[in-house]
């Protein structure tokens, strides 16, 4: 994951045990290993991972049942189980928008192109002139 030394696994290992009540401390125990973690960074975690899905619930606004939180959500709006971060950032590719959850990246809307000439890449080339047949 980004700017940590924990696997999308753990992560999300995390995230199910804090979905079924665990507190932060027992459910941190899934980063128990010779990766050093800062005392605070389960929270950052859960904060991190409620903004993404905030932000998801903007983006596919009437995608799934809005009563649901956190992964409840995630789960109704992908139809995946188990893999809360993988499943959305794999649906919002699927649907025009790039990973949004736990990712280094802004969101960006990935939209239709538009039908039109194509502006040119070369803004100090000429100017294309129509040729006019005078009559005469």
């Amino acid at each position: 994951m980004p700017g940590t030394s924990i696997g999308t696994e753990e992560a999300e290992s995390y995230l199910l045990l804090r979905e079924q009540g665990w507190g932060r401390g027992r459910a941190s125990r899934v980063f128990q290993s010779e990766k050093a973690l800062s005392p605070n960074h389960p929270a950052v975690l859960d904060r991190a991972f409620r903004v993404a899905v905030d932000r998801a619930r903007a983006i596919f606004v009437g995608g799934a049942d809005e009563r649901l939180q956190g992964i409840g959500w995630v789960e109704a709006l992908t139809g995946e189980t188990g893999h809360p971060m993988v499943s959305l950032n794999q649906y919002c590719l699927e649907h025009r928008v790039n990973g949004i959850c736990l990712t280094r990246y802004c969101i960006h809307l990935f939209r239709e192109k538009a039908a039109r000439a194509p502006a040119p890449h070369n803004s100090g080339s000429a100017p294309v002139w129509r040729v006019v047949v005078e009559s005469g």
